[in-house]
């Protein structure tokens, strides 16, 4: 299951308890489905359609409890790539009227009449805002899969439309943006705080969750790749020292003999000598007393400071 199928089975488990909050939820799906006809002279039909069977009868019973309206629900097949099959809630003609204006769906200065936005009064509310954007996600809504990148998509049938579900999300201070996408136009979201936010908005707190999680094992893995880069990176830089250590040392040997060093110096080549790999704490704690790093450090920098000045004599 895909994560978008895992959040619009969470939603559908989520009943609607007011009938504000209804009438939101509704008018985004008709809005976002593209579900209003024009027939001529004010005269309206509604079908709400969707490729989701449970999508489809979680709209049948709020439909039926919050309006009183028994829609006939039909099966068609579908021309959508990716889609064999839409089911389609069509409502009795004698129910357009009112619930156009329950809807504020209407618009005399709008194409046809019908607004292509929800109307401010319709969401003037924070809990009808929220139920209008858990519609949009169950009809239009997409997710990319978290564990590849952070994207959420809605889908509308008009740049107007989007304009205006994206306008909704920033009123949650989402960064949400508009673009074109085939023959539609979609508000999207990138991000994982920007989704984790619309997640729990729109009451997908099991998804909200997961994203997090899905989150947490990315930032553990990408750290966990880092501290590995580096690690490698050290231990490289490591050798390449160590290895110019013991060239220098090696020149000394053949140019000057070790013998001729002070004790310091030739105990800390023997020890570099004998042991390539050793790190600049360990070469301390074997010389005779311990030394320090920066004594340690100290001693091989004279080192390659002679073995310098050899090679610039020859």
């Amino acid at each position: 299951m895909s994560f978008s199928e895992d959040i619009r089975g969470e939603l559908i488990r989520t009943e609607c308890l007011w009938d504000c909050c209804a009438r939101a939820e509704l008018a985004a799906a008709l809005l976002l489905s593209g579900g209003i006809s024009f027939r001529g002279r004010g005269r309206y039909a509604l079908c709400l359609s969707t490729p989701h069977n449970s999508v489809s009868r979680y709209y049948f019973a709020l439909i039926k409890k919050h309006f009183g309206i028994s829609c006939e629900i039909r099966t068609a097949k579908s021309a959508r790539m990716g889609e064999s099959m839409r089911f389609e809630l069509s409502f009795p003609d004698g129910s357009v009227p009112e619930l156009m204006e329950q809807l504020m769906l209407t618009d005399e200065g709008a194409l046809f009449g019908v607004r292509v936005a929800p109307a401010a009064e319709l969401v003037s509310r924070g809990c009808c805002r929220a139920s209008f954007l858990k519609s949009a996600f169950l009809i239009a809504g997409s997710t990319s899969r978290p564990e590849k990148e952070y994207a959420v998509f809605l889908s509308a049938g008009n740049e107007e439309t989007a304009n205006a579900v994206a306008a909704l999300m920033r009123e949650y201070g989402l960064n949400a943006g508009v673009s074109p996408r085939r023959a539609q136009y979609v508000a999207y979201l990138k991000g994982a705080e920007d989704i984790s936010t619309f997640l729990t908005v729109i009451g997908a707190h099991a998804a909200m969750m997961k994203l997090e999680n899905t989150r947490i094992i990315k930032q553990l893995r990408n750290q966990a790749n880092r501290l590995t880069n580096c690690d490698s990176n050290n231990i490289e830089r490591a050798l390449r020292s160590a290895q110019s250590q013991i060239d220098d040392i090696e020149l000394i040997d053949e140019k000057l003999g070790l013998d001729s060093l002070p004790p310091p110096l030739l105990e800390i080549a023997r020890l570099r000598l004998n042991d390539p790999e050793a790190t600049l704490y360990e070469l301390g704690e074997m010389c005779s007393p311990p030394i320090g790093k920066s004594g340690v450090n100290n001693r091989l920098r004279r080192l390659g400071e002679m073995a310098k000045n050899l090679r610039e004599g020859d």
